[in-house]
């Protein structure tokens, strides 16, 4: 298969936040307010193998924006086994998704995102899971192989990342364990459409990570509390918040927290 470094910025945050994929995708509540979830996005793909043995067939919808057309992956990132997949619509304009791990495909589950378009479909962002079945073809003969993955999850025309408000950091260091702190981090995390927010809250110091969180929030802000014993005579340590909203769009802040 054909290689490139598409997915090569995904590390740490994408399996966390794989794992809290369900909790994202949900309308939440708090109080009396509703949070509004993005549309439902349903897509059947019938695939087999081109020569290079990337994968590549048509495909259906269930949205009025592209109910029907053709796709093939364009690459593959060896080392995480993430396909980079376009889609052509009926009408040309086009969507891009990361589907991994690929070989799942030919019978199995995974992970889609869709993460630019052309068009009509520019400002398309979406993510959810897959579930693959074998139709033909032996397991030790890719080229043999033809497969039907069927995608759910959400999709909308937003291509806007979370805002990550500047932390609020409080430290007390304590009697003991000696050389233990907490930190309290307050954090402000905003979506432009108002849907829910999955963080990766990581603390660490120059060794190592010392502890992370995975969270999401429906309100928009939150205070988490931590409990850290960092190395012998660490003066800071690097708080790092990753935000992704429903349909996938990610932030990044990167603050130093200084110890008493």
């Amino acid at each position: 298969m054909a290689s490139t470094r598409d997915a090569a910025n995904h590390g740490v945050m994408q399996s966390a936040l794989i794992a809290a994929l369900g909790a994202g995708m949900l309308a939440l509540t708090s109080g009396a307010e509703t949070r509004s979830a993005p549309p439902s996005f349903h897509l059947v793909l019938d695939g087999k193998h081109n020569a290079a043995l990337l994968h590549e067939g048509t495909f259906a919808t269930s949205s009025s924006f592209c109910p029907s057309g053709s796709a093939a992956d364009v690459s593959v990132e060896a080392t995480s086994d993430t396909a980079l997949r376009r889609f052509e619509c009926a009408d040309g304009s086009t969507f891009s998704a990361r589907v991994a791990p690929l070989p799942a495909e030919h019978g199995g589950i995974g992970s889609w995102q869709i993460v630019d378009g052309t068009g009509p479909l520019a400002n398309l962002r979406g993510k959810g899971t897959f579930a693959s079945t074998r139709l033909a073809g032996r397991p030790d003969d890719p080229a043999t192989i033809s497969f039907r993955s069927t995608w759910d999850g959400v999709a909308d025309f937003d291509a806007t990342s979370p805002v990550i408000g500047l932390p609020k950091t409080t430290v007390r260091k304590l009697k003991r364990p000696r050389g233990a702190y907490t930190i309290r981090v307050a954090l402000s995390l905003a979506d432009n459409g108002g849907s829910a927010v999955t963080y990766v809250l990581q603390v660490a110091d120059a060794r190592k990570s010392l502890i992370y969180k995975v969270g999401t929030t429906a309100t928009g802000a939150l205070t988490v509390t931590l409990r850290i014993r960092p190395a012998k005579g660490t003066r800071s340590l690097r708080c790092q918040i990753d935000a992704s909203d429903a349909v996938g769009n990610e932030a990044t802040l990167v603050q130093t927290i200084r110890l008493k």
